[in-house]
């Protein structure tokens, strides 16, 4: 076999690969469809370029027409496996037509008999626009991360492919199905493709391996039963506020544990208590702010760290989430079931930590289980406490936007 047609190989070859690892992190977690998408979209490469350079001849319509359409295919799979990737929306629509377009154009070019050059640089202008489209609709991940800038960065190469390889390689030459193997534009274009399937592929790979590495760090951070922070996790974050906070602020710690609920795993069953931790988790991601930390200590445990909030603002909230938690409805449970709740508090001082606030607090849930239990008990103020902030000048945040972007989660 001629080199220069072994050489064409690489590009569907490099493109399979691809499509296989994306496969396999689609195959470990069904979850991600991004990865799903960009298999297909390289599939749809190397299947077009197989198409163009080895099955169909050059100058027949089948060849406008198939291999275009599979090009057309795989950038708009890239763009929407890409938009989904950084959860931005996929401009299908202008995508979609420009795709149909380049068909449609391929074929009449063809028809026209006006020559391969004049429909390698027209389609592959199309091609080009359609990533110029991605790139503009993904603008902002240029500084999200850096899996973002090096996803813009490919497609800035295949964009320079597209538009201005092409053309210049193309202008000033005759290319013909005959000598298209020993042209200038064949040797060229298999090495920026190459290097565009590379760079693509590799900065996609980068995208994948970073979520799946985000999801296992979520995974180890947040409880499982209630997407609150675990307590390895809260500790960290509460003993990094606390170390960095300024003292000119109030701050309060609450511990929170549900009252005599060995007994309610005993008598109604662990699915039951489970029931139960979720459904305070829930309750505590919906009355707390943005700016308030929550986590599940381990058992029927769990701790807030109130950034802003004074001990008589600690307390007042105490009150509204013993009574809410007294009052929580619990599908599927036994309606003789009640569940109560006894509250520690303690309010930090200007130069404490949250090491020192936390066996306060922890002493003041002892007091409370001890006078009764289902009640809120606060400790003695600091000297030294700072100005609080007023709670209701922060929106509480709704139940169902527990995952979204706060410390509580």
């Amino acid at each position: 076999m001629d080199q220069a047609i072994a050489i064409g190989f690489t590009v569907p070859a490099i493109a399979t690969a691809m499509c296989a690892i994306f496969l396999c992190f689609w195959h470990y977690n069904r979850e991600d469809r991004a990865a799903l998408v960009f298999a297909a979209a390289f599939v749809m490469c190397a299947v077009g370029f197989l198409l163009n350079h080895f099955v169909l001849a050059k100058e027949s319509i089948a060849n406008a027409i198939l291999h275009n359409a599979c090009y057309a295919a795989g950038l708009y799979l890239l763009s929407d496996g890409i938009h989904r990737a950084f959860e931005k929306q996929t401009p299908r629509i202008a995508l979609l037509s420009i795709g149909v377009f380049s068909v449609i154009a391929a074929g009449i070019i063809q028809l026209s008999f006006v020559g391969l050059s004049v429909r390698i640089i027209t389609i592959n202008f199309v091609h080009g626009l359609m990533l110029i489209i991605t790139a503009w609709s993904l603008r902002g991940i240029w500084n999200r991360s850096w899996t973002g800038t090096a996803v813009l960065a490919a497609m800035a190469l295949c964009i320079i492919n597209f538009i201005l390889v092409s053309p210049i390689t193309v202008m000033g030459n005759t290319i013909r199905d005959d000598t298209f193997f020993q042209s200038a534009y064949w040797q060229i274009i298999n090495l920026i493709s190459i290097f565009s399937v590379l760079s693509m592929g590799g900065a996609l790979v980068s995208v994948c391996v970073m979520q799946r590495l985000e999801a296992l760090r979520d995974d180890a951070e947040s409880d499982f039963l209630t997407g609150l922070k675990s307590r390895r996790a809260f500790e960290q974050a509460a003993r990094h506020y606390c170390e960095a906070r300024s003292g000119d602020y109030a701050a309060s710690v609450m511990i929170i544990d549900l009252d005599h609920f060995k007994h309610v795993n005993d008598a109604y069953g662990h699915a039951v208590g489970d029931m139960v931790i979720r459904g305070v988790g829930a309750l505590l991601s919906s009355k707390t702010r943005m700016s308030d930390m929550a986590g599940r200590m381990g058992g029927e445990e769990f701790c807030l760290v109130l950034p802003g909030t004074s001990m008589a603002g600690a307390r007042t909230l105490g009150e509204r989430l013993r009574v809410a938690i007294s009052q929580l409805p619990l599908e599927n449970t036994p309606e003789e079931l009640r569940i109560t709740a006894s509250f520690g508090v303690a309010e930090l001082g200007r130069d404490m930590l949250f090491e020192d606030a936390y066996p306060i607090a922890d002493a003041a849930l002892y007091a409370a289980k001890s006078l009764g239990r289902n009640r809120v008990e606060c400790a003695e103020l600091p000297t030294d406490t700072g100005k609080p902030v007023r709670r209701k000048k922060l929106e509480s945040v709704p139940a169902s936007d527990t995952g979204a972007q706060r410390l509580a989660s």
